[in-house]
């Protein structure tokens, strides 16, 4: 099974203010529940799991940490983990669509909580 119209991966981006303690805490603790939730997919290299960014980097303009993971049926259990586990945590979930980074970033990205404004100005529009 293939992610409809040639998307290749997709990148989920958990956002947190690091001036609010119990925020930060809260983006630690939802980081490990996922390295436990999904412990095997992760072993399997199925689901990637990256650092803690205490800095705005490329489009984000406050703290983040990122999964990424590129089968279908991953997307159809992470996502409804993140839905019911994110919190006030504000949650990007966006494709590798070869269609520009431009646009997987904001015309195909999905929210989960109060959307965060990128810096589009560092996002690429070519495939």
């Amino acid at each position: 099974m293939a992610f409809y119209g040639g998307i290749v991966s997709y990148d989920i981006h958990t956002y947190w203010n690091n001036n609010n303690p119990d925020e930060t805490k809260f983006a630690f603790d939802l980081r490990e529940k996922v390295q436990k939730e999904f412990a095997t997919e992760i072993e399997n290299g199925d689901i990637r799991v990256y650092k803690f960014w205490d800095k705005p980097i490329g489009p984000h303009p406050i703290n983040m940490w990122e999964i990424d993971f590129k089968k279908p049926e991953i997307f159809a259990r992470v996502v409804p983990f993140y839905q019911l586990n994110h919190g006030k945590l504000s949650v990007l979930i966006h494709p590798r669509s070869g269609l520009g980074e431009l646009t997987d970033h904001t015309k195909h990205a999905l929210w989960l909580g109060h959307k965060v404004r990128l810096d589009a100005s560092v996002l690429s529009n070519e495939g």
